[in-house]
């Protein structure tokens, strides 16, 4: 993610746009940075953050934003789809992935947080695993295949996940409009229970 960093007049508009009267003392453009991401997906809208380096430790807050319009993501499903269904969002064979990147980063599963494995050496926890699991890890790894639906614009990805403290090959289902389901998984292999210990799946 490449974020710029805000100057002070643009910083205070989005500030004044955030905050309110619950939480107007959690934000100082003195005390507070405003950075912007782009992201692919996205016309007209942009990733912000608001950190607040006045408590310790410091705090940030994300939002879906215009410059105008500021949605605050507060790790479900709905404020993303409430930006999706202003028919902004475009989703193609390039960014898809992008989007699934940003989507589990800030939508959490019933049982946790979900990762989408690009590279097998950026799988968590990596370094615990003893000689055989790591090896594992990557074996059997294979990139995403990513299969475009023409009918109704959606697509299916294969690709894999760290869930649940285990590593799965899972099909995921991503609609025109963003909405997210992942159909099926198959367990690759479990993760560290404890360090060193891990049980190879396959």
């Amino acid at each position: 993610m490449h974020w710029q960093r805000l100057d002070r007049d643009n910083s205070v508009k989005v500030i004044d746009s955030v905050k309110s009267d619950a939480n107007a003392g959690l934000f100082s453009v003195g005390t507070s940075e405003v950075k912007r991401a782009n992201l692919p997906f996205y016309e007209g809208y942009f990733l912000y953050q608001v950190t607040n380096y006045a408590s310790l430790p410091s705090f940030s807050f994300q939002y879906l934003g215009d410059g105008t319009f500021f949605q605050y993501l507060d790790g479900t499903e709905s404020p993303i789809h409430a930006v999706n269904d202003k028919g902004i969002l475009t989703l193609n064979q390039h960014n898809i992935m992008n989007y699934l990147d940003f989507y589990f980063s800030h939508v959490s599963d019933e049982e946790g947080d979900i990762i989408v494995i690009h590279n097998p050496h950026d799988m968590p926890l990596l370094d615990s695993l003893d000689a055989d699991a790591y090896n594992a890890v990557f074996s059997q790894h294979t990139p995403a295949q990513i299969n475009h639906n023409d009918s109704n614009n959606s697509f299916e990805i294969d690709t894999d996940l760290y869930k649940e403290s285990q590593l799965v090959r899972g099909k995921i289902t991503v609609t025109a409009k963003g909405r997210v389901s992942i159909k099926d998984e198959k367990m690759i292999m479990h993760t560290v229970v404890n360090p060193g210990f891990t049980d190879s799946m396959m």
